[in-house]
This record gives structure tokens, sequence and C-alpha cells, in this order.
């Protein structure tokens, strides 16, 4: 649910602003249902923007948590013994050395993305009840942590960790192998933080995804910002509707699926599953042609 180009962690929050100010203005000029959906998607992108924050500060405490975590470890233990650990041994350590906190607070902020795509669900489909879908969303939750932390998080930490308990088994003093260990964990932050904002968002379309399957819908409206940094695929799709034939020709240039990736890497863009009633009762909405899909289509290239 992003919208335009390719932006680092480090510039994203005005880009952020700019997506949430956009879709605020949008919301203002419409009226009715359309409103309540537009709104409701502020409050989901602001969930999501939280989350990576969050994470952010979270995976901060924990890696520092974690290298005191290993200070401790080698004034009981050798360097040699900790790397002779085995793997589930080696993961544990840093699980219970802090990273399991962070694990703690990213659920806490998945849930509340959950809670703002249950308010998107209600304003296109009233009825629909989100807990219909609790086994398929805790499976989606657990396949998302397993993606961040077992994916990512855990094999970058780990080899910063044994990179420096190798340095100091090979007579670099101890305080010069903790520093070093500290910067790589630092150096892979942006990548981290960059590839974790896509995750988020993922999450966020994955669970819209199963819910529209859930409540029966299979048109799909695109929504979110419409800004000087919208993507030419984006644009050319904003307030449009697709079904899943339309949904499977399409394609983002990034090898990204557009159900769950929309616009590609740090899109902020949504798709709001509606039913044939909204769309014959929002007369802003109209639904795509094959010449929107394909104009889509060549904006990505």
């Amino acid at each position: 649910m992003f919208y335009g180009h390719h932006h680092s962690y480090s510039e994203k929050p005005d880009a952020d602003k700019e997506a949430i100010d956009d879709l605020t203005r949008q919301a203002k000029d419409q009226t009715g249902v359309m409103a309540t959906l537009t709104r409701a998607r502020v409050e989901q992108l602001k969930a999501e923007i939280q989350a990576e924050r969050a994470f952010s500060k979270g995976l901060d405490r924990s890696q520092k948590q974690i290298l005191k975590t290993i200070n401790a470890a080698l004034e009981i233990s050798s360097p040699s013994a900790l790397l002779n650990l085995s793997p589930p041994e080696f993961s544990s350590l840093l699980l219970n050395g802090g990273l399991g906190e962070a694990i703690d607070g990213y659920i806490d902020q998945q849930n509340r993305i959950m809670k703002s795509i249950d308010k998107v669900m209600g304003a296109t489909a009233p009825e629909f009840q989100m807990n219909s879908i609790e086994a398929q969303s805790a499976a989606i939750q657990t396949q998302n942590v397993s993606a961040i932390f077992d994916d990512l998080i855990v094999p970058d930490i780990s080899a910063a960790v044994k990179a420096g308990l190798t340095d100091i088994m090979l007579f670099v003093p101890v305080e010069v192998a903790m520093s070093n260990m500290a910067t790589k964990m630092k150096s892979s932050r942006g990548g981290q933080l960059n590839a974790i904002k896509t995750k988020i968002s993922q999450y966020g379309r994955s669970l819209t995804a199963v819910a529209a399957e859930a409540a029966g819908l299979d048109n799909y409206l695109f929504t979110g910002p419409r800004d000087g940094i919208t993507r030419k695929f984006c644009r050319a799709l904003v307030d449009l509707v697709v079904d899943e034939k339309q949904m499977s020709k399409l394609d983002n240039g990034q090898g990204l699926s557009v159900k769950t990736s929309c616009g590609g890497y740090n899109c902020r863009h949504s798709w709001s599953p509606v039913s044939e009633g909204f769309i014959r009762a929002v007369t802003m909405v109209k639904k795509a042609k094959p010449r929107d899909i394909a104009k889509a289509n060549a904006g990505a290239r």
C-alpha cells in the first residue's frame, strides 16, 4: 500500500505523511460509504507505519540486549563453546537474549493492523466478521513472523555474533570484537527495515484477500494516494475496480504478486474488496476496462 518509487527507509517518513495527507484530503471530498472506506484506509496506513516504527525501535533495543547477553555469556563460557552450540541452541540464545521481545512487539502491531482491516471490511461488507477467518489469519501471522525473523533478522544477527566470536578466538580484544559485532548489526538495518516494510504491507493485503474470499467478494477497488510520487502503474488504477481475472493480468514489473504487493516495493496503495452494490452506489468508482489494465502494465515497464 505505498505509492510511488523506491524510497529508502530514511526517506520514508515524509513520504508516509504525504500519503496520509493525500488520503485525508480525498476523504474530505467524498461522501457516504466511499468516505468511510477512505478513512478506514487512512487508519490502516497509520497502523502499518506505526508497526514499522515500533519494530525499528524494538529491534534496536533487542540488538543492544543481545550484545549484553553475549558479553555476559563470555564471562562464564568461551567463544568456541558458544560457536559450537547447535543452530536451535544458538537461536534460543538470541531469542532469550533479547530478540524475543522484538517478536512479541511485532505480533502486537500485527494485531493492530488486523483491527484496521476489520474497519475496512466493515465499510464495504458490514455483515462480515473477521473472527470467521481466525485460523487463516493466525497462519498468515505465523508465516509473516517467520519470514521476517527466521529468514531475515536471525540469520543477520547470527552472522554478526559468530563473526565477533571468531574474532575473539583469533585474539582480537573482546571490546573491539563487540564493537565490530554492533557495527555489523547496524550495517544490516537499512536493508532489513526496507524488507520488513514490504512484509508488513503484504501482511495486511494477505489478510484482506482472505477476508474478501470468505465474504464472497471478487471485485477489488484500488485505493490510495494520487500524489507526485505515485507510480504510473498505480496512477492508472486508482479508483478503478478490477475483478480476479483482470488482477491476474496485471504485472507491476517487479516480480511481486499484485494482489499482495500492489505496485511493488514500498507501495502503499490497497485493494479494497467491494460488492456489485457498492460499485453501483458509488458513482466515482468505475470498473476497469482492458485498456486500463494495459495502461497500468505499460507504466510498470
